[in-house]
């Protein structure tokens, strides 16, 4: 690799936030129990993937962005069905913005966050 040459975006990101200090713990931890509903979403770039507890009463949201350039998740878009719910910050690095209809997540190059709320 030539020394001029971008560097390659590291993809890895942690399987679980970390819930140190977390006053919520207790509902984030059942949403990685083997019981939990989990699905891959496609969020044009970026790896998403919504953790349900086992009763579906509680989600948490994982986002990442493999890629070099800032991507931009609209959740209503991501996750119609859970257009009105509201979004916590748990762990990671993102800022947000309003736009038509709802919330949008930007996250850097390598970035990911992780979100929470109650269904």
């Amino acid at each position: 690799m030539s020394p001029l040459a971008p560097a390659p975006v590291q993809t890895a990101w942690p399987p679980a936030p970390d819930l140190t200090g977390c006053t919520n713990s207790a509902h984030l931890e059942a949403a990685f129990a083997k019981d939990a509903v989990v699905r891959a979403l496609d969020a044009d770039g970026a790896d998403a993937v919504l953790r349900e507890v086992a009763d579906r009463s509680r989600a948490v949201l994982g986002l990442h962005n493999p890629t070099a350039d800032e991507v931009r998740i609209h959740l209503p878009s991501l996750l119609p069905e859970h257009a009105e719910q509201t979004w916590h910050f748990v762990s990671g690095s993102m800022h947000t913005s309003e736009a038509d209809g709802g919330l949008c997540v930007h996250l850097a190059p390598s970035a990911h966050v992780w979100l929470t709320a109650a269904l």
